[in-house]
């Protein structure tokens, strides 16, 4: 039995810890509080001016960069927060002129040094000033941090990569999806995809990757980004890939593209014997290209043993227009306890209530 003493005693110990983290973290926030609030109150005198030069007319901008690219170190370092915040909130000439007043005092310079900080909060917070600046020359440094010992700063670097516009990247951020530090998968696609066409090159190589996951990416971004010019070789990933991840994947890609050349193996992909998940994906594709030749091979898959394989089969038909309409319409008049009718009948008493839009390209999450 324990003794009374003891269980007191192991009681008011976790009392002092509670009590110690209690006022510990009280501290921190009033610490960080008093920060903002000194940084605010520095700030405040050239504040004004920050707000003059993201409305000024080009020809005025000058003086008021002049003005503060010369401020004391001091106020610039409390200013500076509030420079980097708004790179992402707005545009055009305002934008240019914060990177242009970033540039005369040295922030990407002083970003990309503190990318070796031995703080990773300090080489997260790098990273993402050089994102926000899309500071391209920064990319080489970037992709060393895609392999730091810290997930966060791989996060922070790799959403920076997607901003700097440097295709050089692609095979990195690739990379970064297997081995002992990965990054997400989804934020390197949003990455990859951020690139833009420029990058479309370097990610179809992603497609002869060992990794199916690199493969399945690579296909992904290249069904984002619409690279038509690449579809032969996602018809040859969705007819040949031995990954049911990157097939499904494929398929969904070239419903995006919209090219002709992905009817034939989109029908092929909807076959009974397919993987459940493809031809779902392989039926939403098929709506969302438009062809009118695949109005039968859907028509047929209405009563399908597979609810969901049926029901993202009428939702195509609908997406097809008037032909798809007028054989979800044939359908639907047959027998009354036929599955086939029954989705028919379904899918088009939602579209009476606006419940389908013709442009939603169905689609599976894995």
């Amino acid at each position: 039995m324990i003794p009374l003493g003891f269980v007191t005693d192991a009681l008011l110990y976790l009392l002092a810890v509670v009590l110690a983290l209690s006022l510990l973290t009280a501290s921190i926030r009033c610490v960080r509080t008093y920060q903002r609030r000194r940084r605010e109150r520095v700030a405040a005198p050239v504040r004004g001016l920050l707000l003059e030069l993201l409305c000024a007319e080009e020809d005025g901008q000058s003086e008021l960069l002049d003005r503060l690219a010369q401020i004391d170190r001091r106020t610039w370092a409390a200013l500076e927060p509030t420079v980097t915040a708004m790179l992402v909130k707005v545009s055009g000439r305002a934008r240019a002129a914060l990177v242009l007043l970033c540039e005369r005092r040295g922030s990407p310079a002083e970003a990309v040094a503190e990318l070796r900080s031995r703080s990773a909060a300090r080489r997260g917070r790098a990273a993402q000033v050089l994102g926000q600046l899309r500071h391209r020359p920064a990319a080489p440094s970037l992709c060393r941090l895609l392999d730091d010992r810290d997930p966060e700063v791989r996060l922070a670097a790799t959403r920076a990569l997607g901003r700097t516009g440097d295709p050089m990247a692609v095979p990195y951020l690739l990379r970064s999806l297997h081995g002992p530090r990965t990054v997400p998968y989804k934020v390197v696609t949003a990455a990859l995809a951020s690139l833009g066409p420029a990058a479309q090159l370097r990610v179809a190589a992603g497609l002869q990757d060992p990794t199916p996951l690199v493969r399945a990416v690579a296909i992904e971004v290249l069904g984002v980004t619409r690279a038509i010019a690449r579809t032969t070789e996602v018809v040859r990933a969705l007819r040949e890939d031995p990954a049911t991840e990157v097939r499904v994947r494929a398929a969904r890609a070239l419903g995006r593209l919209g090219m002709p050349d992905g009817l034939e193996p989109l029908l092929a992909a909807i076959r009974t014997g397919q993987p459940g998940a493809l031809r779902i994906v392989a039926a939403g594709a098929l709506g969302s290209l438009g062809a009118g030749a695949a109005t039968g091979p859907l028509t047929e898959l209405l009563g399908d043993a597979d609810p969901h394989v049926a029901g993202t089969a009428a939702r195509a038909l609908l997406r097809l227009g008037p032909v798809g309409e007028a054989a979800l319409r044939e359908a639907a008049d047959g027998r009354s306890d036929a599955p086939a009718a029954a989705q028919a009948r379904a899918v088009l008493g939602e579209a009476a209530v606006g419940g389908v839009r013709h442009d939603v390209l169905v689609e599976v999450a894995l």
